[in-house]
Order: C-alpha cells, then structure tokens, then sequence
C-alpha cells in the first residue's frame, strides 16, 4: 500500500508545480486521472511528451516553434517590418488565432514590476533592439492594460524613441456588444480618453 501512496505522492508533487495548482487542487487532479480509463491518461502523457519533444523556445525572439523545422520564422520571416510585443508566449498565441496580424512576436517574458523583483533587465528588451535594426518599420506594443503592462509600454516608447520606427499600441476601450451600464469605470474613462476621431 505505500507503494502506491508513493506514486499518488509523486503525481500530486508533480501537479503542484503547475502554475496556480495548490495542493488541494492538485490532488483533485491526481484523483480525476486515476479514476479516468486509460486513454484519458494515455492521451495527457502523450500530449505532454509533444510538448517536451516537439516544441522549443526560441532564445532570440521568446517563441515557441516546431523543432523539425529547425529554426523560429523569427529568424528567417520575408516579413520583419512589423514586431508585436508581448508580455508571454499566450498572449502571442491569442492574437495569432485572431488572424489579424501578418508580422512577427516578441515574448518579453513579463511586465516591469519593481514590487515583483522584474526590472527591465529581468525581460527582453536588449534582444528586441537587437532585431529592430534590421529593416523593421513598426514596434507594436501589445502589453496588457495593467499597472505593470502600462509601465512596460511606457519604457519600450522611451527606448524605442532613438530609432526610426513607428511604435503604436493596441487599442483599449469599450468591448464590442457590451453595454455602458455593465462595464468598470475605469475601461469607460479609458474609452474616452482613447477616442478616436471619425472624420
């Protein structure tokens, strides 16, 4: 019986190093999957050896690619005149399943939060100034509408004012079908602020 309160052990240890997986939650899971049939679990160790064996980070722009085709499209794209900067790999992929945009990702690896330890030279601002010297027209920030993505957008434009390039930034305001009465007032002052003249 220790034997198997050994292996039950490793997995709820394993799960807790998931990102906002306490121990309870952990368990939870550990207990999900012995209790599902085979295949359920088959097919997570399945998907988890891909993701190992398959998937790599590029070290120059911080995103993740087939490891077949042997390098990022970063490093050999027809299209490096315009770079979206993210915080994470997520939110590159969020706007990748937009098909909205035909250019290339920056992953800074987080937001500047001197309150967190992450200071400028924590993230990747040294390897973006690197590549926007090669032919690169526009730097779109693309940092979330928090303190600390506002304080990350506020330093890419002072570094990025010696070059130039056009920087631009997502728009933030109001969402699409929503109503007023329904949405914070800060979005809605941020809406106004950032209103857009229509003539």
């Amino acid at each position: 019986m220790s034997n198997i309160a050994t292996y039950i052990d490793q997995l709820i240890e394993a799960l807790t190093k998931l990102p906002g997986i306490g121990r309870k939650g952990a368990e939870r899971i550990a207990y999900f999957i012995i209790h599902s049939d085979d295949k359920t679990a088959k097919d997570l160790v399945s998907s988890l050896e891909d993701i190992g064996d398959k998937l790599q980070t590029c070290e120059n722009c911080g995103m993740i690619f087939l490891q077949k085709e042997k390098e990022c499209s970063c490093s050999s794209a027809s299209n490096t005149k315009h770079i979206c900067v993210v915080e994470n790999i997520e939110d590159a992929i969020k706007i990748q399943n937009t098909h909205s945009f035909d250019g290339l990702y920056h992953v800074l690896g987080g937001a500047i939060s001197p309150l967190d330890g992450i200071g400028p030279s924590e993230l990747s601002f040294d390897k973006l100034l690197g590549r926007i010297s090669n032919g690169v027209e526009e730097v779109i920030i693309a940092t979330n509408p928090s303190t600390s993505g506002n304080a990350t957008a506020m330093y890419l434009q002072k570094i990025l004012k010696e070059h130039s390039i056009r920087v631009s930034r997502l728009a933030i305001g109001l969402p699409v079908g929503s109503n007023l009465e329904y949405i914070d007032d800060k979005t809605v002052a941020t809406a106004i602020k950032e209103r857009v003249e229509l003539n």
